[in-house]
């Protein structure tokens, strides 16, 4: 996949969101119109089709920026940090498996004598495809691709305790009840997260937040 053009990743953004707001209202229609045990087995289906756009958008998402960045030719000293490390990140493990000082030389000598380097962003399985989108790999998400972290702070006992832990229930074959309330209040919240997500990344390629401050 190429993503050439600031206006190519709105579209994308776009209409991968649209499909699984479809489906979302869809599944709402259908639980608001269930009762007895139909409407137990809707919020079921309900809370996995939540989870599952969740992670799909935010991951895609991310990956889809990533994808953007990668068609620039960028020098170290013009990323922010998060870019540089990640671009550095194979180089970092590389240190992690051995004792020799020329392997970690190389990152220092970078980091020190070579920031004029010109580089490119990765992608290639930067973002999780396996892992389940709790806070914890929400906040490592957020942080690669350099977007405000505050903001999904605030929910994170609403992803953790409410939207995963429900997920895992039903996946799991657990023998569980699903309460309206819950699927209602994640519908109501999840929509405006991925909504922030998208913009996120519109306005952080829009603005160049990637680009380093110049002092």
């Amino acid at each position: 996949m190429k993503i050439r053009t600031i206006e190519e990743l709105h579209d994308l953004l776009d209409a991968d969101l649209s499909w699984r707001r479809k489906e979302l209202t869809e599944i709402k229609f259908l639980i608001d119109n269930s009762v007895g045990s139909t409407l137990q087995i809707n919020l079921k289906i309900g809370i996995v089709l939540l989870y599952a756009h969740w992670e799909g958008y935010v991951k895609n998402s991310a990956n889809y920026y990533l994808i953007y960045l990668s068609r620039f030719r960028f020098r170290y000293d013009e990323l922010t940090e998060n870019l540089v490390t990640l671009s550095l990140r194979g180089r970092i493990k590389s240190c992690a498996t051995t004792d020799k000082v020329s392997v970690h030389y190389s990152v220092v000598n970078t980091l020190i004598n070579q920031l004029q380097t010109e580089i490119r962003i990765p992608f290639d399985d930067v973002i999780p495809v396996i892992g389940i989108l709790n806070y914890d790999l929400l906040y490592e998400i957020l942080f690669t691709v350099g977007l405000d972290i505050p903001p999904f702070e605030l929910k994170q006992y609403l992803i953790d305790k409410v939207l995963v832990k429900n997920r895992n229930d039903v996946a799991h074959g657990v023998e569980t009840t699903i309460r309206k309330d819950d699927f209602y209040q994640l519908y109501d919240e999840i929509i405006p997260m991925l909504e922030q997500f998208r913009n996120g990344i519109y306005i952080a390629a829009k603005n160049k937040t990637y680009r380093k401050a110049i002092v």
